[in-house]
């Protein structure tokens, strides 16, 4: 399994964790691997518009100004140059200036929480980054519910209307494995022995979840000889 979760030079490998059919896939490791920066890189080369998911406000906020543009190494990696363009409490991402193509959304889960009737039909992905807060951060009241409101409301009736579902790639720190997400789905017990005996990759049996855990990086072990 481990072989599959790196590509040849170490990071994450999203050629195989976007084939994979579960619609919440949840990949948790150490900073630095991979983990956003590779999955934002594999949707802007396979031209997929996403929801870019914070959780709170003033973290979106951030994401608005030009020092904090998530795209902004990307930009600088790939010759692009995607751009965060401020909509009320949301954020266009878009390529060069104010009417290019989107690329992505942005939104935090404490402002959307409860918002109805939003139309994101033409949005096939959700990249829900840093879904475990940090240390001080403020909670978010029901946030697991706030989370299951949201993705209904962007997946809509899309399998009812024979349409693949909305797959939403949760990326997670490993800061803190107890969180409203794992203790909402009622697998923290799972994960601790995820961790104990070393599995990578857990799926429930409707395959319809599944949780990574990025043990054993190659990139986290050759961080680990740097300052």
């Amino acid at each position: 399994m481990m072989a599959k979760l790196y590509d040849q030079n170490g990071w994450v490998n999203w050629d195989y964790i976007m084939q994979q059919p579960e619609s919440i896939i949840s990949v948790v490791g150490a900073r630095g691997t991979g983990k956003t920066y590779g999955c934002m890189k594999w949707l802007i080369e396979h031209r997929k518009s996403f929801i870019y998911l914070r959780r709170l406000r003033s973290q979106l906020d951030e994401c608005k100004r030009d020092s904090g543009n998530p795209f902004k190494k990307l930009n600088t990696d790939l010759g692009t140059d995607i751009r965060p363009f401020p909509n009320g409490g949301t954020v266009a991402f878009r390529k060069s200036e104010k009417d290019g193509d989107l690329v992505a959304v942005g939104v935090a889960l404490s402002v959307v929480a409860n918002v109805r009737g939003v139309d994101y039909s033409d949005m096939e992905y959700i990249i829900f980054d840093e879904f475990i807060a940090s240390d001080g951060e403020r909670p978010i009241k029901n946030e697991f519910s706030a989370f299951l409101n949201f993705y209904e409301t962007v997946n809509r009736n899309r399998e009812l209307e024979k349409k693949q579902p909305v797959k939403c790639i949760m990326l997670g720190n490993a800061n803190r494995i107890a969180n409203p997400y794992f203790t909402g789905w009622h697998c923290m017990r799972r994960v601790l022995n995820m961790i104990r005996g070393k599995q990578y990759v857990w799926r429930t049996d409707d395959r319809t979840r599944m949780i990574i855990l990025l043990i054993d990086s190659p990139i986290s072990a050759r961080k680990s000889e740097t300052v």
